[in-house]
């Protein structure tokens, strides 16, 4: 009976913590290290917004799997199918991402949708260093040291 009124305290004490806690919101500018933006006043829009996010992880990933998988259609003599792989109706990253963002936050004050271009452009500034490898075979040609 001991184990019993103890074990019920202790769930009484966490769930009070609990819904203490719960209705803790901040809004507000974002620190300096997100270079801008604010947390919006209403928290299901910062969800959706955080689901937005994900979806823009996702794309970048997806852009440098379509570029990852141009590298080497090249290296066999075939086309690269990259344009395809991003930009296809039915298969595109860039496609399903933006229908994807477009559902989660149809109000969204911010241009989500559009930001698919600024992700694709950011990761495909990463292919000269990925493919980085000198014409001559070299490697480090015109280095400074």
């Amino acid at each position: 009976m001991k184990k019993l009124i103890g074990t019920m305290a202790a769930i009484a004490v966490a769930f009070s913590a609990s819904a203490a806690f719960a209705g803790v919101y901040v809004t507000g500018p974002l620190p300096s290290e997100f270079t801008g933006g604010s947390i919006p006043t209403d928290p299901d829009l910062m969800k959706a917004m955080g689901k937005s996010s994900k979806e823009g992880s996702k794309l970048a990933a997806g852009v440098a799997k379509c570029f990852s998988k141009g590298a080497k259609n090249v290296s066999k003599g075939n086309p690269s199918g990259v344009d395809t792989c991003i930009h296809s109706t039915k298969k595109g990253v860039l496609v399903k991402y933006e229908a994807k963002v477009a559902g989660i936050t149809p109000d969204a004050p911010c241009a989500l949708v559009g930001a698919g271009q600024t992700v694709l452009a950011i990761t495909k500034t990463f292919n000269a260093n990925i493919y980085c490898q000198s014409p001559s075979g070299a490697f480090i040609d015109q280095a400074s040291f």
